[in-house]
């Protein structure tokens, strides 16, 4: 069995979400049995309904796609303000948690980003700055097999 077979990611988010008192928190991991990279919500906890199962986000696409091609994590203290409503289409996560805030979080393997947690809120402006700093302080320097670091601008592919 692999490091990432053996860590309980459920119950870690689980934990989570009870210890930042979070609406709902996400854990979209790369499909490693693709040619291509590709995004699946696999372990979620405070989710109001099923429909994150059929979200399939390639790089860049939605929330964790773009945390996963940039390698940096994503703060959105009020999505309806930074967000028009013609645009949240292209946030399936969002529009069907009903998130109004929310912050995302690269977790490498390696050098390689292998997932992205997504900490979010149903209220506008609950996830700010300082609670951003909370939650990435939470999780720490590892989340089971993956590790959280801040890359360096110098570091990430700029486009």
């Amino acid at each position: 069995m692999t490091e990432q077979q053996n860590f309980n990611f459920q119950a870690a988010i689980d934990q989570l979400k009870e210890r930042l008192e979070a609406d709902f928190i996400g854990l979209a991991l790369v499909d490693l049995n693709k040619y291509y990279h590709e995004l699946k919500w696999r372990y979620v906890a405070g989710n109001s309904n099923l429909r994150y199962r059929k979200i399939v986000l390639s790089s860049g696409k939605g929330v964790a796609g773009l945390v996963f091609k940039t390698g940096k994590p994503v703060l959105v203290e009020d999505a309806e303000e930074l967000m028009e409503s013609r645009d949240l289409y292209n946030y399936p996560i969002v529009v069907f948690e009903k998130l109004k805030s929310f912050g995302a979080i690269p977790l490498f393997h390696d050098d390689h980003v292998q997932g992205v947690l997504l900490v979010g809120y149903r209220q506008p402006k609950k996830m700010t700055i300082e609670k951003f700093e909370q939650v990435k302080e939470t999780i720490g320097t590892t989340f089971g097999p993956f590790h959280h670091k801040e890359r360096l601008k110098d570091d990430a592919i700029e486009q």
